[in-house]
């Protein structure tokens, strides 16, 4: 792995530590979110240096961030429910407040017990873990006081249905990278298959084309030697005719001489 994943490892590693840490529920599910994506990156990554060492990178990913995405995993789902859940109770609460209206009341006890419990519920939401949270993931820094309840209930909302949708959109990438993952597996393990068949039949070819060239060498080797034999004999016969062509013609020649 390159010296980037590394950084990016311990990086993880330090985020899955503070979310360990972290109690505040919606403060942990934004984290869990966070370590979520950037081990998305990282596995990335990993799969880009599988293509190029050959199974070192995907090994050490394996080897660091099985365990941490596991959990990981489980945490942001524990998270979200509890933070469904809190939501619910939270819906619940508020529409038995709306209906809850003592009648016989006088106007001005009233509104100050809506007054109370506004403040109630504005505490609640604007807790120091929130203003925190705020601060860190937005970059921006927004004022303590709030505009009321309803207000704080939409960024809630809204906040949480932004997470939801990046959670929906990571889980679609990684069964799009599974199923990808899948259909190079199929295509490689089939490209072996042909590669073996291939293999096979050049295997049956080589050996019927080297017994052939056996039996064509013997072949050379039998027409050599009787070709050899052919041209020995007319070459002796050869030398025997001309030798007597020369002896009678001698004997031919001197006697006049």
């Amino acid at each position: 792995m390159s010296t980037q994943p590394v950084q990016l490892l311990e990086q993880i590693v330090k985020q899955f530590e503070d979310s360990s840490r972290e109690k505040d529920v919606f403060f942990q599910y934004i984290l869990a979110t966070k370590l979520a994506s950037n081990i998305k990156c990282l596995r990335e990554q990993a799969i880009t240096d599988h293509l190029l060492d050959g199974g070192k990178a995907t090994a050490e990913y394996n080897e660091a961030l099985v365990g941490i995405e596991t959990e990981n995993t489980y945490r942001l789902h524990q998270s979200k429910k509890e933070l469904l859940a809190s939501y619910q109770k939270y819906n619940e609460s508020t529409r038995t407040r709306r209906y809850s209206v003592d009648f016989d009341s006088s106007p001005a006890d009233l509104v100050e017990k809506f007054n109370s419990e506004d403040l109630i519920s504005k505490e609640k939401v604007e807790s120091d873990s929130v203003q925190q949270l705020r601060k860190r993931l937005l970059g921006k820094k927004q004022d303590a006081t709030s505009t009321g309840a309803s207000s704080d209930k939409e960024s809630v909302e809204k906040q949480i249905q932004v997470q939801d949708e990046l959670q929906q959109e990571l889980l679609a990438d990684m069964t799009q990278l599974v199923g990808s993952l899948k259909q190079g597996a199929i295509a490689f393990q089939s490209a072996l298959q042909e590669d073996s068949t291939v293999l096979k039949a050049t295997e049956i070819g080589l050996q019927a084309t080297s017994k052939s060239l056996s039996a064509l060498g013997t072949k050379l080797k039998k027409y050599n030697r009787t070709r050899v034999g052919f041209f020995f004999y007319m070459g002796c016969a050869l030398f025997i005719l001309l030798s007597f062509l020369a002896t009678y013609l001698i004997i031919r020649i001197f006697p006049t001489m």
